[in-house]
């Protein structure tokens, strides 16, 4: 059954945990910057010695000093650290002790977005749309069983890796809750994926997860997000009101399970009672699915990315300011991390 096949593969994974090492700088190579993110940017990197090819995100210091976010970029490397999981980006090294940069070094997943996916097809293929679900439902599923909120589930943070499957890629707002009685009332992410009770500062756990979820799949069928509104205080209406329109035509499968991952009131939510994942697998949307397929890497992707030769030969010195402002010591809230 499929149930104990997920039982045994989350088991398997549970014992595992991601090998971060400490990096040297003078140990890896620098080259192409690959796109901005907040507070810094992503570029690849080769280690000499293996001349293996990764991602390394690099932040600055001096723009990461208040309390909160610390706070977040330590939540991102000890939840990452503790996560082993095919359809999760792994953390293979970091750097916390340089004076002007905060360094995460991941494995390389090379694909696009699903968001990239998205808007040059315009909207997905339903098949399309039940295996990426299924892919981040498994992951979603380790997640809490180790407490984890992921809290920003959104197609710019899903990527393809080279063989097609996915990778959750962000983890910068995930967060550790002390138990399943454990709430957490901030609020993070984009407006269009926000829950209710995220909104309204009520408290949320896992919860929230499947809400983001149940948006993400009506974006991947549809190209867009149920609940689109310029103005903050009447997108937070429509969301608190919680009415989804489905266009004409939409699939009756698809539309059940998303209503079920959008109810207003989390507790009547689809994934959030005690059976978990087992109410979602047992959804006519997964009618036929092949998790076992899935979760063994046996069934053929939608899409295999097309991917580009990645030389990194030399340092790129053009990445970094000039200007950074350095970072002491006795002042750098990162330095002593474990």
């Amino acid at each position: 059954m499929i149930e104990d096949t997920l039982k045994n593969k989350k088991n398997n994974n549970n014992n595992k945990e991601s090998i971060v090492e400490k990096i040297n700088l003078n140990d890896i190579i620098i080259g192409e910057k690959l796109c901005k993110c907040n507070y810094g940017f992503i570029a690849y990197c080769k280690k000499i010695q293996s001349n293996k090819i990764y991602s390394l995100k690099i932040l600055k210091k001096e723009n990461l000093l208040s309390e909160k976010y610390v706070e977040r970029q330590y939540n991102e490397y000890k939840n990452l650290s503790q996560i082993y999981h095919p359809f999760i980006i792994e953390l293979r090294g970091i750097n916390h002790i340089d004076p002007y940069h905060l360094y995460y070094m991941y494995e390389l997943v090379p694909g696009e977005s699903i968001k990239y996916l998205i808007k040059a097809n315009t909207k997905l293929p339903l098949e399309t749309v039940k295996f990426y679900s299924a892919s981040i439902i498994t992951a979603l599923d380790y997640l809490h069983k180790k407490n984890i909120i992921e809290r920003d589930l959104r197609p710019e943070n899903i990527f393809l890796n080279s063989d097609g499957y996915i990778k959750l890629s962000e983890f910068t707002f995930s967060k550790k809750l002390k138990n399943d009685s454990d709430y957490s009332y901030s609020i993070c992410g984009i407006p269009e994926y926000y829950s209710p009770e995220m909104i309204n500062r009520t408290g949320y756990n896992k919860c929230i997860d499947f809400w983001q979820l149940g948006i993400l799949i009506y974006e991947m069928i549809t190209g867009y997000p149920p609940f689109i509104e310029n103005n903050p205080v009447k997108l937070y209406k429509l969301i608190n009101k919680g009415k989804i329109n489905f266009p004409k035509g939409f699939n009756k499968s698809a539309k059940k399970i998303i209503k079920l991952f959008l109810k207003t009131d989390k507790n009547k939510r689809l994934g959030c009672s005690s059976k978990g994942i087992y109410d979602i697998i047992q959804q006519s949307f997964f009618k036929e699915f092949d998790w076992e397929g899935l979760l063994n890497r046996q069934l053929k992707p939608p899409f295999i990315p097309k991917i580009r030769k990645i030389c990194v030969n030399s340092n790129n010195n053009n990445l970094f300011e000039e200007n950074n402002e350095f970072v002491p010591k006795e002042n750098d809230p990162f330095y002593n991390w474990d």
